[in-house]
């Protein structure tokens, strides 16, 4: 059985999926169908992100083009006579750097999430049993995934990082102090 390598990994996932546990399985339980249910919920949001991933590399890709092709453009222009004052802005220069690396940061950003569904469909196509574990961690994981991002939850997220780390720094000051103190302690005693 060959598959077609034009295509992205959950689009293959889900055809074995689709052949292994409905076409070939005449006496497909309710559990198979429902497996499979969860493999196509998957594969729409790798799809998605794969989607969008594409758009923001290309857009990526040609504004990194210019960014770099830009300065020498903006001095071969000046020698056919087109002179431009936008071409030679830095305000300009500067707003298309953003939009490459803003284009660079949402494929980065979009192609990490297709690649953690990939992944968590392969679990399920390669998990040696179908059982509640595993279909309570894949719902959790799909939960999560559904719920998107919030701002809410990354600012949480970044006080409680900042408060982890003023507890850490706070405990290393009064280690640190302490150290000092009892080195100062014995070489007063000396």
């Amino acid at each position: 059985m060959l598959y077609s390598a034009n295509q992205i990994s959950a689009k293959l996932l889900l055809e074995f999926a689709q052949k292994n546990w409905i076409d070939n399985n005449p006496a497909a339980a309710l559990a198979d169908h429902q497996r499979y249910l969860m493999m196509h919920d998957l594969y729409i949001k790798a799809r998605s992100y794969s989607l969008i991933n594409k758009v923001a590399f290309w857009f990526a890709l040609l504004l990194g083009i210019a960014v770099v092709v830009w300065p020498s453009f903006a001095v071969i222009s000046q020698d056919f006579g087109w002179q431009k004052e936008f071409l030679k802005s830095a305000i300009v220069q500067t707003t298309v750097t953003a939009f490459a690396g803003l284009a660079f940061a949402i494929y980065a950003h979009y192609k990490k999430r297709q690649v953690y569904i990939e992944n968590l469909m392969r679990s399920i196509v390669y998990a040696p049993a179908w059982d509640d574990t595993l279909l309570v961690g894949v719902l959790k994981e799909l939960e999560r995934i559904d719920s998107g991002f919030g701002f809410a939850q990354a600012l949480s997220k970044t006080t409680a990082d900042k408060d982890a780390e003023a507890k850490a720094s706070d405990s290393t000051k009064v280690k640190e102090s302490t150290r000092s103190a009892h080195s100062k302690k014995s070489t007063d005693e000396d």
